[in-house]
């Protein structure tokens, strides 16, 4: 689910990206300083480079590579009605594949009906367009009738959503920028064979994968992977919990999200101490809090959950999703380790928690 955070300069001093551990469950050592950013184009500007296709005609290999953007969200080339190569936004946390307004009039794109979406903030009717095929290496996606909206909002020419993706499996390696879409099948094993990888098995809703096997103080939590989403958002029953567990490392800020639709909605700022995801350790997790209608729609409203976005996700060195499967893998980087983390999980379990 695609949005952007606008941060505070308090949050730019002091705030960084969440660490996972292994051995020691000591708090980790002071972030270094987020350098600050270079000026933005102007809107006009940006909106042209959105659309502006690849210098090459030639679809891109099967092995994609993407470019992280500003937002640290993964862009990939795709081919749009034979047009292109454009860059789209892989986005596991969106229902439905996106064009951008403007890349659909320059298209010439025929409109079709109304769609009415939920978002990060609230429920939006948006129009679509009647793409004939989207290509992405030997990916498609024939026929689809896609929501649009304005590129300057999305930061793309469109979204890849999952849609294209729920009958593949996802393979993103951060460490080599690359990523690779495979045809699956049921029972298939995982690509990621490394002793210390972390498998969490995860029920289906709405097309999104949401894992199960989370916990915050013993309490069960919701996580949703998220490439879409430049941090992570969890909703409001997650922010009473970790209010009344004092699971926040720092005081509750107030802060803005930018939703697909350019409408901010306010929410508030933190970051977790821990989050324990089937035996690993993810320490200082920065996190909004929003009554998002994205919670409502997937039934997650009454119950802690959370979008697990891209600053915590490229931590890891690989990450699979395989959608049929219905699976995630997570690669821990070298030097991370499981083992006390499955201890404290294992223990946790013992007392009924």
């Amino acid at each position: 689910m695609t949005h952007l955070f606008r941060r505070s300069m308090f949050w730019t001093a002091i705030l960084a990206a969440p660490v996972l551990i292994g051995a020691s469950q000591t708090p980790p050592a002071a972030p270094p300083a987020i350098a600050a950013p270079t000026p933005p184009p102007t809107a006009a500007d940006a909106v042209d480079a959105l659309i502006e296709p690849a210098t090459t005609s030639e679809i891109v290999p099967f092995i994609q590579p993407f470019d992280l953007d500003a937002t640290r969200r993964m862009s990939v080339q795709v081919m749009v009605g034979g047009k292109g190569p454009f860059a789209f936004l892989v986005d596991t946390g969106a229902e439905r594949t996106v064009i951008a307004r403007e890349l659909a009039a320059r298209l010439g794109l025929a409109e079709g009906g109304k769609l009415r979406l939920a978002t990060i903030g609230g429920s939006a009717t948006v129009p679509s367009f009647r793409i004939a095929a989207l290509q992405m290496s030997n990916l498609h996606l024939a026929s689809v009738e896609a929501p649009a909206f304005h590129g300057r909002h999305i930061g793309a020419a469109g979204l890849i959503g999952v849609d294209m993706l729920e009958e593949r499996r996802v393979l993103i390696d951060f460490r080599k920028e690359s990523m690779q879409i495979l045809e699956t099948r049921r029972r298939a094993p995982s690509l990621i064979k490394d002793d210390d990888a972390i498998v969490v098995t995860a029920r289906n809703s709405a097309g999104r994968l949401i894992l199960s096997d989370a916990r915050l103080h013993g309490k069960r939590i919701d996580v949703i992977v998220d490439t879409g989403a430049q941090t992570s958002v969890g909703n409001m029953a997650l922010q009473r919990l970790v209010a009344e567990r004092r699971a926040n490392r720092l005081p509750f800020d107030a802060t803005e999200l930018t939703a697909v639709t350019g409408e901010d909605v306010p929410a508030v700022r933190t970051a977790i101490k821990r989050i324990v995801i089937n035996g690993m350790d993810v320490n200082d997790l920065p996190v909004s809090f929003a009554d998002s209608q994205a919670f409502r729609v997937l039934g997650l409203h009454d119950r802690p959950a959370l979008l697990l976005g891209m600053d915590s996700l490229s931590l890891f060195d690989r990450v699979e999703i395989d959608f049929p499967n219905r699976r995630v893998v997570f690669d821990l980087p070298d030097g991370a380790t499981r083992q006390t983390g499955q201890r404290f999980a294992a223990n946790m379990s013992a007392r009924g928690s």
